[in-house]
């Protein structure tokens, strides 16, 4: 498992969310961050190998769900639902969630 240096964790300070990727119980080396649920996958969401995935939210979602559980019917209805799921799954581990959707 990398580290993280004291340098990170200040950068990561200045979001309202901040998870950390997990696999076979370890944390793989990747952190995604953003000031709401949209800024974080859209952050995950350049990271992806996959040219209809790089940059485009919806489509990283339906294959990241696909991938990790085999499933074309949504399980999520919105970016915060999506991440809860990954968390709930332990795929996702929370370092920060200051985030509160608005009123509106």
């Amino acid at each position: 498992m990398d580290k993280l240096s004291k340098e990170d964790y200040i950068f990561f300070d200045g979001f309202k969310i901040v998870v950390f990727w997990w696999h076979g119980g370890e944390w793989n080396g990747v952190a995604n961050y953003g000031d709401s649920p949209e800024e974080v996958v859209l952050n995950m969401s350049q990271g992806s190998w996959i040219p209809e995935e790089n940059g485009n939210p919806t489509e990283y979602m339906a294959g990241v769900q696909y991938r990790s559980f085999q499933e074309h019917t949504s399980l999520y209805h919105d970016e915060e639902s999506f991440l809860q799921l990954l968390i709930k799954d332990g795929v996702l581990k929370i370092y920060k969630w200051d985030w509160e959707p608005e009123n509106k």
